[in-house]
């Protein structure tokens, strides 16, 4: 099984039935995709395409060879033994005064988990009897267990197989690696350890978490703009389909996608008509929200009049909640105030909280209520003046409730 990202790359908590880099920044050489020119540290050029394994292994170190040859001809490693390693972006650390054929570092590619891992190995043509250096594209975070690599401990490069059960050895270990990180989601850490717990499949799976993003994105990636655009279907302008795009700011700003419905086109219309309707539409729509804005600043300017140090809390940009600690007859209780976009239109929600009493999950008792004398018509002051009377009429009632429901 396996979860997609819902944005661009697969999610790091995605589980396959059926695992990708330890960096090394000071790697000498740059790092090419194929079809591309390579230019290693000192000068040698290759243009390499996709290379048959026999040409790819021509043009290696002749001391590196039998090791590669090993690897290529009998490289079947994890479950997908009908995929054989294979090795591309061939490269030199020599000068380009050594005569050829003299590459000393690629990028092998292992199929695993339904993916291709590419490994950058690195030898030195120079001193062939070195064990070769690693790089596992981009899991920066996977760093092997020297102690668990007796083949790289005790490397002998005359022994041919000696690359292929190293690079085994870092496979069993980036297994560990892809569970470690299953523990991000109980759930597929769930169906990993049922599957593990059964002989059948235990032995048979290859766990891959995928690569997590780890960039920062713009809120508001571009200018504020609205977009009216319209479809004709036919010459006639019989079917005509009109849509409004906004810039990410002014749809939040607005309250979201649908918040705001422009008019159909209507039938038999014109767009030096209808054009003009949708911005004035436009035009309605910021002035509303703008006189919310200060009618909330307003709301929340009167409430901290009337209430003073009872005032734990409130929000200072956008005046969209508030919250007090109101205490009646040695009863202290929180109240949240949430203010609606289009306030006054809509009313505020009030959530009425006891500081004692609990839930059966945890969370303090509490009461919301979206009914009570109100009216939009009110200014900040009368609203205020209102709620505290309706805060001593409703507060009673609260409190039974949270002795009876609640607990201590």
């Amino acid at each position: 099984m396996k979860e997609e990202d819902l944005h661009q790359s697969k999610d790091p908590a995605s589980l396959q039935l059926w695992m990708t880099g330890l960096m090394r920044p000071e790697m000498s050489c740059t790092s090419c995709q194929d079809n591309v020119l390579l230019r290693p540290l000192h000068g040698r050029v290759w243009k390499m395409n996709s290379l048959s394994p026999e040409v790819a292994l021509s043009r290696i170190s002749p001391e590196l060879r039998p090791l590669l040859c090993s690897v290529v001809r009998n490289g079947r490693v994890g479950l997908d033994s009908s995929s054989c390693l294979r090795i591309t972006d061939l490269k030199s650390g020599c000068t380009s005064l050594v005569p050829g054929p003299c590459c000393d570092r690629f990028k092998l590619h292992i199929p695993y988990a339904g993916e291709t891992l590419k490994w950058d190995i690195i030898f030195n043509a120079k001193d062939p009897e070195l064990p070769p250096d690693f790089i596992f594209g981009e899991d920066a975070d996977f760093q092997p267990e020297p102690s668990e690599l007796p083949h790289l401990a005790s490397w002998d490069a005359g022994k041919p197989e000696c690359l292929l059960q190293l690079v085994k050895e870092l496979l069993q270990q980036y297994h560990q690696y892809q569970c470690q990180r299953l523990r991000d989601s109980s759930r597929l850490l769930f169906e990993y350890d049922s599957l593990l717990e059964d002989p059948n499949y235990g032995r048979s799976m290859e766990i891959y978490a995928g690569l997590k993003n780890s960039w920062d994105t713009a809120l508001d990636p571009g200018e504020d703009v609205a977009l009216l655009s319209v479809s004709f279907e036919d010459a006639e302008a019989t079917q005509v389909f009109p849509k409004l795009y906004l810039s990410p700011s002014i749809e939040h700003a607005l309250g979201g996608s649908s918040a705001l419905h422009i008019p159909a086109f209507p039938s038999g219309g014109c767009l030096i008509d209808y054009v003009p309707q949708v911005c004035q539409l436009l035009t309605n729509k910021v002035q509303y929200v703008i006189q919310g804005y200060h009618k909330r600043r307003e709301y929340i300017a009167a409430f901290l009049s009337h209430f003073g140090m009872g005032v734990v809390e409130y929000d200072a940009v956008g005046f969209t909640k508030l919250t007090l600690l109101l205490m009646w007859k040695d009863f202290c209780f929180l109240v949240h105030v949430d203010l609606p976009l289009y306030f006054p239109r809509d009313q505020p929600t009030l959530t009425f909280q006891s500081i004692y009493h609990f839930t059966s999950s945890g969370q303090l008792y509490s009461q919301v209520q979206k009914s009570y004398p109100y009216s939009p018509r009110w200014d900040g002051n009368e609203m205020a003046k209102r709620a505290k009377a309706y805060f001593k009429s409703f507060i009673p009632q609260f409190q039974e409730g949270a002795f009876a429901n609640g607990k201590l």
